[in-house]
């Protein structure tokens, strides 16, 4: 395994608010230059469902502005029991095309 895979293993095992805090370092310092395009630090970071909280942080949006997505029928969800739930790849495109 290369130093780089094990690295990526540690960070997908971090708690979520220690990985916020990691990402939130690289994407001011690493976008500071300009040289990494926004698919190159987030394409692979994420395979679980997004919360509505953690949809809005990731779309810098407030939590009632995704509920009204949901609810306008704007924003593709899932529905896990009571929760709203997010695929990462659908809040990817979504942010995507509103950018």
């Amino acid at each position: 395994m290369t130093t780089a895979e094990r690295v990526y293993k540690e960070i997908i095992n971090m708690p979520l608010i220690e990985r916020e805090k990691l990402f939130s370092i690289i994407a001011r310092l690493g976008f500071e230059k300009e040289h990494y395009t926004h698919d190159e630090v987030f394409s692979d970071i994420r395979q679980s469902p997004f919360t509505i909280k953690e949809a809005a942080e990731y779309l810098e949006v407030a939590e009632i502005t995704v509920r009204r997505w949901v609810k306008d029928g704007i924003l593709k969800h899932k529905r896990v029991g009571k929760n709203i739930v997010f695929d990462p790849d659908v809040l990817k495109e979504f942010k995507r095309r509103r950018n």
